[in-house]
């Protein structure tokens, strides 16, 4: 039996507090992981459409200091970065042109597109 194409994604908050963890986490930068199916090995092929310089908490730091966003009116530590992470399926990439594929922003879209799921 064919398996079914799925995309996982969640929205998470985070305090100035965790940033540092979820960096360390999503650029593998940690000793070990919870999750058994993460092979810190691999984690050159992950996809990124989106970078920043530094860590999370540096990048954060920058756009308040350069005037691009405010922390005016936010209560005492304020959920004040949202992480937005697609997991899909190896498999699917694979039958499309692996990684290559899923590094191409029109790739991605395809998927969308192709996909019988609906994303938000």
């Amino acid at each position: 039996m064919a398996k079914t194409d799925r995309c996982v994604v969640r929205n998470a908050a985070n305090r100035r507090g965790n940033l540092g963890d979820r960096y360390r986490h999503n650029e593998r930068h940690n000793q070990s992981y919870g999750n058994g199916d993460i092979d810190p090995a691999r984690s050159a092929l992950n996809v990124h459409y989106k970078t920043c310089e530094g860590s999370y908490t540096e990048a954060f730091d920058k756009l308040l200091a350069d005037g691009v966003i405010s922390t005016r009116g936010l209560g005492k530590d304020p959920k004040i970065v949202d992480e937005l992470v697609f997991d899909v399926n190896s498999d699917y990439f694979d039958r499309h042109g692996g990684y290559e594929y899923a590094q191409d922003v029109n790739g991605a879209q395809r998927h969308q597109r192709n996909s019988k799921h609906l994303y938000a």
